[in-house]
This record gives C-alpha cells, sequence and structure tokens, in this order.
C-alpha cells in the first residue's frame, strides 16, 4: 500500500508541472505498471489473510485469551492497511481531477459549447464511508 501511495503521489507532482500534456501522459502512464503490481500483491496479501482467518477463526473464536497480543497487533496492522487505502483513493481521485483539469485547458472548445466536466469526490470522509460501505465487494 506504501508503494500504491508513493507513485500515485509521484503521479500527482507530475500531473501539477508545467509540463505539456502529452509529456505528462508518457511519464505518468508507464507508472501505471507499477501501481498494477502492487495492486496485484495487495490483493494476493488479502486473500491470504481472509484464508488464514477462515481456517483458524473457530481456534479464535474459542481460545481469545491465548491470542489477545497477537489479534491486538494484527488490529493495529489492519487500521494502518485502511488509513493507507483511503490515503491511496483520495490522491487517486485528486490525479484524476487535475488530469480533468488539464484535459479542460487544453482542449480547444467550439462556440457555445464547453468542454465536458467530470464531478470528482474528494471530500475524504464520502471516500472513507463508500469504502466502509463497500470494502467487501472492493475489487481494488
Amino acid at each position: 500500500m506504501e508503494e500504491l501511495l508513493s507513485i500515485t503521489e509521484n503521479q500527482q507532482t507530475v500531473l501539477k508541472s508545467e509540463l505539456p500534456l502529452d509529456e505528462v501522459r508518457a511519464i505518468i502512464f508507464p507508472m501505471n505498471q507499477g501501481k498494477q503490481d502492487a495492486i496485484i500483491i495487495v490483493k494476493e496479501c488479502d486473500n491470504m489473510f481472509e484464508a488464514m482467518l477462515k481456517e483458524m477463526g473457530a481456534e479464535l473464536d474459542t481460545k481469545q485469551h491465548m491470542y489477545k497480543p497477537q489479534v491486538q497487533t494484527m488490529q493495529v496492522h489492519i487500521r494502518n492497511i485502511m488509513d493507507l487505502d483511503v490515503k491511496v483513493r483520495v490522491a487517486e481521485e485528486e490525479n484524476n481531477r487535475i488530469l480533468d483539469e488539464r484535459r479542460n485547458s487544453e482542449i480547444p472548445t467550439a462556440h457555445g459549447l464547453n468542454a465536458k466536466q467530470t464531478p470528482i469526490i474528494t471530500d475524504s470522509n464520502r471516500v472513507i464511508k463508500a469504502y466502509e460501505q463497500g470494502s467487501k465487494n472492493y475489487k481494488g
């Protein structure tokens, strides 16, 4: 997740630069492969964690006292991962907004017509709420 956030933040730096849009695209699009690789790793880790919980779930329920320190440590890690996930989502939304603004400013408009404007959600509370409601169905 940290690598995913780092790549996304680097893309944002490029998007905010004074470079022409075609040069920006030439720089940020190859970075997307690194993001895809990181997403695959995150999904694999998530799948392994879920499988482990299914396998150990009954024992954890019946012997909570034996695993209390480990469970508390895992809860801290899960909160950190969720925080990173929200930061990545917010940064991605901001990158999309910046890219849309750059596209709109560089696309000539016909007389009387405006360039397409796509509303982007940047309110982190709404992103967090959407994540909490849909995290089970989130495919990345």
